[in-house]
């Protein structure tokens, strides 16, 4: 049987400002916001445009991701960041490939301060390891199951968690986003023996080209496919929909926008984000 892998092409547009209500005395900010090339995403072009900061450096992180840091100007009450580019994606069934990098796979296992488990977290583990010991053996069948019991156990709605919420916070309050269902996912997924990512991206929604926030999945690395992904969210395994930024240990290893302000007063972020086919 042939295998017929569907492509698209997608141009993007990611623009995000901060408003100060002073001018602050400095602000540094790491930008996660640079897609890269990998099994199943060509990145054709990618530019990145800043108003009211300049970029002092590009490089790598530790798990192979793109990053710039930008440094406040003070010269503005505002910073603009504008990313843009077209990326080709593959439909690979959620198949990533192989481990490529630095870190070795039994770092994946291990629990972050977002992902360690607690009582309710090890009560969902004990409950897949009884289907598991029923038959349901296969480990991207089991794996679809978990994801489907998560989406349950936490209804999807904004403004119940934040960026410090836990996997285990979040299965207590019964509430979340995407973030909250991939952390939930990890962490038991981490408790079954499972090497697994946090990886952050854009979800292409055909009903929606403009949106305020990026998207959120998990990859879990299984014998004899490499990683594979599980988008948590919305029950299914990533397809040509999905275009990839970044991975990581939790989400403090990907937040497309991070740093320090010195100064007084509030800010306002606005984000917005356009994707579209060509």
């Amino acid at each position: 049987m042939t295998l017929i892998f569907s492509t698209m092409l997608y141009s993007i547009k990611h623009k995000t400002t901060y408003e100060f209500e002073e001018i602050p005395q400095s602000v540094i900010q790491r930008l996660h916001l640079s897609p890269l090339s990998n099994g199943n995403q060509k990145v054709i072009d990618w530019s990145i445009g800043i108003e009211g900061a300049n970029l002092e450096l590009k490089s790598k992180d530790y798990h192979g991701n793109i990053i710039h840091l930008c440094k406040y100007d003070l010269m503005s009450d505002r910073i603009t960041i504008s990313c843009s580019g077209s990326v080709e994606v593959k439909d690979t069934f959620g198949v990533v490939g192989g481990h490529y990098g630095n870190l070795p796979l039994g770092l994946f296992c291990r629990p972050t301060p977002l992902t360690t488990p607690g009582k309710r977290i090890k009560m969902l583990c004990s409950q897949i390891n009884q289907l598991k010991r029923k038959g349901l053996s296969d480990d991207i069948s089991l794996l679809h199951k978990l994801s489907s019991i998560i989406r349950k156990k936490i209804l999807y709605k904004k403004g119940k968690t934040n960026i410090a919420t836990s996997a285990e916070q979040a299965l207590e309050l019964g509430k979340g986003v995407c973030q909250d269902h991939v952390h939930v996912f990890l962490t038991v997924t981490r408790l079954l023996g499972f090497s697994a990512r946090y990886v952050s991206g854009y979800l292409m929604m055909n009903d929606k080209i403009i949106q305020e926030a990026s998207h959120a999945w998990a990859e879990v690395h299984l014998d004899g496919l490499g990683w594979v992904g599980f988008d948590i969210s919305n029950g299914i395994s990533p397809d040509e929909k999905y275009i990839k930024l970044a991975t990581g240990f939790d989400y403090h290893d990907v937040v497309p926008l991070s740093g320090i302000r010195h100064g007084s007063g509030n800010e306002k972020l606005i984000t917005s984000i356009v994707i579209a086919e060509q």
